[in-house]
């Protein structure tokens, strides 16, 4: 049964053009991915690719896009489906992160334990629980409670996802602001908490980013993303006053990250401001100036934010992040692939290439089955794409 939502109902150019994909989001986040392999090889490439823009790291963009494209995607199946179909969508999809994790968490354990197995060593690279307690590795990391490093990007998806009703639901209502100020005042409570000695809780590891914080970028980017699909302006006609401040502060966090200006802060006080964790105050901020001086130039220079080899990865990020973990978890076992700079570079352009590969090939098999009903629309102008069935 379809439940119409006739006070949000739109019959503009803006909500014909939401019907698509904007591959401008999708490049970006394509571009993301592959910044996010680099970084986390042992590469000279990383002086390019590790935080390049300022103060914040291809994570945040990641995370913030994907918000967005959720916003947008799940509005609408909203608006088609009502409550119901919402809960059910954005559920199938928590289940389809899942069983990505999970396949990325038994590859990455069975070529573990295959290194230890046929030439007697485990490196001190990978997760050591996967050697020292096998099975208890296995058992927590089902139950999401041992997110190692690279496999804690998923898992959190799976909480963000499945806030996505409740969050869709209060701004139909009306309450963005509401929603803003709940995220924010999360994010908040973490600045302000002590940390935690994860040490204790060992071998409890609920991954490196903190979801009390992070949520707060997957949020916002589900409030633009509701807009964008309801037709609220943005940043098409950009105010000059917010647009100086925006790259006054984007200049200052290029300044610190690449010509080694000094703090105005204390070095302690400086320290919680970029921790990344929690998503410190100063990186949240300069992530959103420069974020909005990329949107205000996106929307006047379209094309030149549009790349359609980019954007296969981001229409395929769940099999192209599962598969970065494993192959990254599995090379990172054999530091003589990283003795010189060509070896280090070549093993990187690889991965980006196995990257692509499986964008391509998954993006192939889905081709062969029928899109479900609803998801493909026709979609006007260069920069959209009828793909509009999954956010994440």
């Amino acid at each position: 049964m379809v439940h119409p939502v006739g006070k949000t109902a739109l019959n503009s150019h803006s909500e014909a053009k939401s019907a698509g994909r904007d591959l401008r989001f999708d490049t970006l986040r394509g571009l993301f991915l592959v910044l996010m392999t680099i970084n986390h090889l042992p590469t000279e490439m990383r002086e390019i690719t590790d935080q390049p823009l300022g103060l914040f790291t291809a994570a945040e963009g990641f995370v913030f896009l994907s918000g967005l494209l959720a916003g947008w995607v799940y509005t609408r199946r909203y608006r088609s489906v009502g409550s119901e179909g919402l809960w059910q969508a954005t559920a199938d999809r928590a289940k389809s992160i899942y069983r990505w994790h999970v396949a990325a968490l038994l590859a990455s354990f069975i070529l573990v334990q295959a290194t230890e197995h046929f030439l007697g060593y485990c490196s001190p690279a990978v997760p050591k629980l996967f050697f020292e307690h096998p099975l208890e590795a296995l058992g927590l990391g089902l139950s999401l409670l041992y997110q190692p490093g690279l496999l804690d990007l998923l898992p959190m998806y799976c909480g963000f996802v499945l806030l996505l009703p409740m969050v869709i639901k209060a701004l139909e209502d009306g309450k963005r602001f509401r929603v803003l100020a709940l995220s924010g005042a999360a994010w908040l409570a973490v600045q302000w908490a002590p940390p935690i000695d994860g040490a204790p809780l060992y071998p409890i590891n609920t991954g490196s980013f903190n979801l009390f914080a992070w949520q707060f970028l997957f949020v916002a980017g589900v409030v633009v993303g509701h807009a964008r699909v309801s037709g609220f302006a943005q940043v098409a006609r950009p105010n000059r006053w917010v647009v100086g401040a925006a790259a006054a502060l984007a200049v200052y966090g290029l300044g610190v990250r690449h010509a080694h200006w000094h703090s105005l802060w204390p070095e302690a006080t400086f320290g919680v401001f970029l921790n990344k964790p929690a998503l410190g105050l100063l990186r949240l901020a300069d992530f959103g100036a420069v974020a909005y001086l990329v949107a205000a130039f996106a929307e006047r220079f379209p094309a030149l934010l549009t790349s359609r080899t980019l954007s296969l990865l981001g229409r395929h990020s769940l099999p192209v992040v599962a598969v970065q973990s494993v192959a990254i978890m599995t090379l990172l076992q054999f530091p003589g692939l990283f003795l010189s700079s060509t070896s280090r570079t070549l093993i990187a352009v690889a991965v980006v290439g196995l990257l692509f590969a499986v964008a391509r090939f998954h993006g192939r098999l889905g081709s062969t089955a029928p899109a479900p009903l609803g998801t493909r629309q026709a979609a006007p102008r260069g920069l959209v794409e009828s793909d509009g069935a999954h956010a994440t």
